[in-house]
């Protein structure tokens, strides 16, 4: 078994080289994984993730900042099913679950990312953007909206669930 990941009592996976500063404010539901390097900004304010989720290498995760109290800040929640690729910077007030966010992608401060949608790499999303349920966002303008079958829902469910057991016996040989 290595001990690269800390396998917490909610089988969550937490890198070694990840750093989540103000842990007591942030909450992972369950069979969750989060890669080197990730820094998770608990001590800025609430971050609540699903179950499920990846938070790829590199990433941050970052409550905003609330718009007319700079002193506090607006609670960030990451959906269930939820892939965060690498080197990304979540400053979202909300991102849905089943969602698929790419490598380098930029999440403005309050965005809001709806249920079941897949974010491209290299994607910058303004502040205060909500980005609908079932939608594509692709282009470096981030103006090229798709609309999304309802069938990926249970895709991302699947996806999700595969990776984390292929993850745990890859981790647990």
């Amino acid at each position: 078994m290595s001990d690269a990941f800390i396998k917490t009592t909610t089988h969550n996976y937490v890198s070694r080289k990840a750093v989540i500063d103000g842990a007591k404010q942030v909450e992972i539901k369950g069979r969750s994984i989060i890669h080197d390097e990730v820094h998770v900004r608990g001590d800025l304010g609430i971050v609540r993730i699903g179950r499920y989720c990846v938070l790829g290498r590199g990433s941050l995760v970052e409550p905003p900042a609330h718009p007319l109290k700079k002193s506090k800040s607006v609670p960030l929640v990451i959906g269930s099913h939820t892939h965060v690729g690498s080197d990304c910077e979540i400053r979202a007030a909300a991102v849905g679950s089943m969602v698929w966010i790419g490598d380098n992608v930029k999440l403005g401060k309050r965005c809001i990312i709806k249920d079941n949608c897949v974010i491209e790499a290299g994607i910058e999303i303004g502040e205060d953007t909500i980005v609908p349920p079932f939608t594509r966002v692709s282009t470096i303008a981030s103006t090229d909206f798709e609309e999304l079958p309802p069938s990926l829902s249970l895709q991302l469910q699947e996806v999700s669930i595969t990776s984390y057991d292929e993850f745990k016996q890859t981790y647990e040989q």
